[in-house]
């Protein structure tokens, strides 16, 4: 990247420029009293930004309106969301306060601000607190509220990514590792296919950069190869689908080369050998009841004019993925024998499958989109990530280890023995099945009939089973269950019992425990309580407790046993 030269009155005119063509696109689904907010938040965002320069030496204030652009144009989303892009920046690094956001623009906008700004103010143990880990639960704190939170965070993050030359080395490979184990799977499960594969290709030009290159090369190599093959593939199927009156865009792509260098790796092969580098994506426009129809109508055209992978074939007609992505994949060979991935779907599909789940939330100022299903969908999602955050647990590296888990997108379907469906991680066990049932059926799980057979609780569960949970009142958790479990709920669960178990029992000793110093004079303190501890010689203080309740550390052994130096009357 060559220096850039700073140039007022051209700088200037592109920020005007720039905020000109943002409200060209967002015009159409706001009304003026939005627009005059969005005006505001641009002018309040520009004088916050002020004098201020990226690494790059650019203006700052390039960086939100580019961030507000993604938002609308690349991600479907409305006014508030504008207005929150623009801000996204000025709590943390100017004056504003979120009282002055809220006083403002409102309290949706200040708490979205809020979910953006990072955490800048915690007293880091560094043994036990990763303050990333901490912005990161914040995020999730504020996204389980708003979902648009995490929205803005995933445009802030893909403009950075388009940027990042102008940061330091050391900065760029920690800056691409973070979006890889963070923001890539967020794009994923929300469905944003188009920015998660272009997160996943910025990660990994700067973290495997050999590869990376290495792979874009052969890929620049074989353009002359797909100019000729793609478009003689596709002539006669435009023909049959002109003679059945199927009006269908038709569009090719090229596999990224992040997800050609994953597929290399998990298959552990070459380059070559992998197959559906070239796809291409047919996409028409009809009523919803249709759509399956003309799916399946096009599948048999090209299965009549060309050889095609049966083990290749996918359907997310019927069970689209878990961030709503439905479409019919069939493998063809193409005459030069080449294979060739084809994608079919309707425009409502392909909708889905561009801007994402989270973008059929529509959101205007109350939230609400028309569209149920995808509603459900997201909700559905959200409840496990707010399940995960109603655990105790303090420690934000486990909890987002946690919610890494649940943005697993491999799914299964398993059912009850009444024939209600449930969706679950691939490798769930019998155990985490009865959980997500109900907390109780998995605290007494003792196994289960699947498929009318006896297994145990690990028992790892396939697509389709069908699972009668079998439970006994003298069943309880037990530790070695954390080892097989798979879901955030049934590892909460687990661990909630025996917080509680523990619990209880210090309860118990401490009274007690009470009771015995009582009747030997001594002062019921928690300095006591600590020298005895220390003198009884319990390995924890899950021990001593235990020792107290089960009557082993008696009142004649807290007598003769202890130091009366360490007992003060």
């Amino acid at each position: 990247m060559g220096e850039y030269i700073p140039n007022e009155e051209l700088e200037n005119r592109t920020v005007v420029r720039k905020y000109r063509e943002l409200l060209q696109v967002v015009w159409s689904r706001t009304d003026s009293e939005e627009r005059k907010q969005i005006r505001k938040a641009f002018v309040l965002a520009t004088n916050a930004h002020f004098g201020v320069r990226r690494k790059s030496g650019e203006p700052y204030i390039y960086h939100p309106i580019a961030v507000a652009m993604i938002c609308c144009s690349e991600m479907n989303l409305g006014a508030t969301s504008v207005i929150c892009a623009l801000l996204h920046d000025v709590v943390e690094d100017t004056d504003y306060t979120l009282d002055d956001m809220r006083e403002l623009f409102g309290d949706v906008v200040a708490n979205i601000i809020d979910g953006l700004t990072k955490i800048d103010d915690l007293v880091v143990d560094n043994e036990n607190i990763s303050l990333q880990a901490e912005n990161f639960k914040k995020i999730f704190l504020s996204m389980s509220k708003d979902v648009r939170v995490i929205l803005i965070k995933l445009a802030d993050r893909l403009h950075n990514m388009r940027t990042l030359d102008a940061m330091p080395p050391e900065k760029q490979l920690k800056i691409a590792s973070e979006t890889s184990y963070f923001y890539v799977p967020f794009a994923h499960r929300l469905g944003l296919y188009s920015i998660k594969s272009e997160l996943e290709d910025y990660a990994m030009r700067y973290t495997n950069p050999t590869e990376y290159f290495t792979i874009a090369e052969k890929l620049k190599e074989s353009e002359k190869e797909r100019s000729t093959m793609i478009p003689e593939f596709i002539a006669p199927i435009q023909k049959a689908l002109d003679k059945a009156g199927i009006k269908a865009e038709i569009t090719s792509r090229t596999k990224s080369v992040s997800s050609i260098y994953n597929k290399m790796v998990r298959k552990q092969i070459n380059f070559e050998d992998v197959y559906d580098i070239f796809a291409v994506r047919f996409v028409f426009d009809s009523p919803m009841y249709e759509e399956f129809d003309i799916c399946w109508r096009i599948y048999h055209i090209i299965c009549n004019l060309y050889q095609t992978n049966p083990s290749r074939d996918r359907n997310f007609l019927t069970h689209p993925k878990p961030n709503g992505y439905q479409s019919l994949h069939v493998t063809a060979m193409s005459k030069q024998g080449r294979w060739v991935e084809v994608q079919i779907r309707s425009k409502r599909m392909d909708e889905i499958a561009e801007k994402g789940l989270a973008a059929h939330y529509h959101y205007k100022d109350d939230g609400e989109s028309a569209d149920t299903d995808m509603n459900k969908r997201l909700e559905d999602w959200l409840l496990k990530t707010r399940e995960i955050l109603d655990s105790k647990d303090a420690d934000a590296l486990d909890f987002l280890s946690e919610v890494r888990l649940n943005l697993g997108l491999k799914e299964i379907y398993v059912f009850t023995p009444k024939g209600d469906m449930k969706t679950m991680p691939q490798g769930s066990t019998v155990l985490d099945f009865a959980y997500a049932l109900h907390t109780n059926l998995g605290d007494h799980c003792i196994g289960a009939k699947v498929n009318y057979n006896i297994t145990p609780v690990n028992k790892v569960l396939n697509n389709g089973d069908q699972v009668e949970i079998i439970t006994s009142k003298k069943q309880f958790p037990k530790a070695e269950w954390l080892e097989f479990v798979q879901t955030p709920k049934a590892r909460r669960s687990i661990k909630d019992f025996f917080r509680n178990e523990q619990q209880e029992l210090i309860t118990s000793g401490k009274l007690l425990l009470k009771q015995y110093f009582d009747e030997l004079g001594v002062d019921f303190t928690e300095e006591n309580v600590q020298n005895l501890m220390s003198a009884s010689l319990e390995k924890s203080p899950e021990d001593f407790w235990n020792s107290v309740v089960s009557k082993k550390l008696t009142k004649s052994k807290i007598t003769v046993g202890c130091d009366p130096e360490r007992l003060p009357p």
